[in-house]
């Protein structure tokens, strides 16, 4: 049995696609599982055991590279089972055309409907569970029965991060932010305040205000790490300009901008792993804080598809893991209906000392 798994979209959705190979792995131990990722998540596969291989997909070349180079990767790889979960559909068009007699995964759009011939049709949209859960459902065409009291077994320690290896990271990090006239010994505090796509967000200017909260209460007991990649730069606007008033310059002191494109994804793996609490919206750093077991709180947004319901943290256990959302009864499913909602700009609901109560219930434990 060789089963390829095709997730080619964002670090998070990858994330959640995991249980599917340890659900294979568990029930076909001695079957060859490859995974098929986009480039940006290919270093979340280092020395991890539920997959025997990957497949990179840079969705930077043009159609027909892609094309040439996926149909030679997979044809070599003579597989029997196909699955598409999301991102790509050209390798659903080269299963297709080698004949791989199972093609799995989500119907979802024309091209799952004429390339795949064990597909599943779900509504994800009614968000009745969690989009792992609904990965995990994609399997029952092979005769695998999810069941909710299981979940844990599926969807804990889904990465592998090794302690010689975060030890590295840190003493690399350490030196970085004392490098800045940081004490790189002293806890820290991440904060990843961006995200990719349309999903509602707190406000950037609210995340310097936590920072202000936390010195107030705790001062100079912390670090702030401000995590981003250069997609996430307009989100830094609002932090940094309400940290630039002359009453808060000295909590800059405190404070290192950690550019997460420099150095690779393990690297930013460790040091949140390092973190002591960590903050951030419904993005991929989120949901590696939560596999890595960093206590967290996650910021999210009403709407149905876009709540914690479907794309939260796998991990809910409340010693470690905190979901805020708006305090409002939201009607829409798919979008905010903008100023005709009564609740418009819900995210302001959301107060600095809602995100610091939390914070501060899971350092003082």
């Amino acid at each position: 049995m060789k089963v390829l798994i095709n997730r080619t979209d964002a670090i998070g959705d990858t994330i959640l696609t995991l249980p599917m190979a340890k659900m294979l792995r568990q029930h076909f131990p001695d079957a060859k599982l490859v995974l098929l990722v986009a480039k940006k998540s290919q270093d979340l596969f280092l020395n991890n055991s539920l997959v025997d291989e990957i497949i990179v997909l840079d969705h930077s070349v043009n159609f027909l590279s892609k094309f040439f180079y996926l149909f030679k990767q997979i044809k070599k790889l003579d597989l029997s089972h196909y699955f598409y979960v999301g991102g790509s559909h050209i390798p659903s068009f080269v299963g297709f055309l080698l004949g791989i007699k199972f093609r799995g995964g989500l119907l979802h759009k024309w091209q799952s409907f004429l390339f795949l011939n064990k597909g599943v049709r779900q509504a994800r949209s009614m968000v009745v569970m969690h989009e792992s859960e609904y990965n995990l459902n994609l399997l029952s065409p092979l005769g695998l029965n999810y069941l909710a009291a299981d979940k844990k077994r599926w969807t804990e320690n889904l990465l592998n991060l090794n302690e010689e290896e975060c030890l590295n990271i840190k003493t690399k990090f350490d030196k970085d932010l004392e490098s800045k006239g940081i004490d790189g010994a002293r806890k820290f505090i991440f904060i990843h305040p961006g995200m990719v796509g349309h999903t509602l967000n707190w406000s950037s200017r609210n995340y310097g205000r936590f920072i202000v909260r936390m010195e107030k209460e705790f001062p100079g007991q912390f670090n702030f790490v401000v995590s981003f990649t250069p997609v996430d730069i307009p989100y830094l606007e609002g932090l940094r300009d309400h940290l630039s008033k002359a009453e808060h310059k000295d909590h800059y002191k405190n404070i290192y901008f950690f550019d997460g494109s420099k150095n690779g994804l393990r690297y930013s793996m460790g040091v949140i792993k390092a973190a002591t609490v960590f903050i951030g919206p419904s993005t991929g750093p989120t949901h590696l804080a939560n596999d890595l077991g960093v206590k967290s709180v996650g910021i999210y947004s009403p709407i149905k598809v876009q709540s914690a319901s479907r794309w939260g943290p796998i991990n809910r256990d409340k010693k470690m893991t905190r979901i805020v959302s708006p305090d409002v009864i939201c009607g829409e499913q798919f979008e905010c209906a903008g100023d005709i909602c009564p609740y418009f700009e819900c995210m302001g609901k959301i107060e600095v000392e809602d995100i610091f109560a939390q914070v501060k219930s899971l350092i003082e434990g």
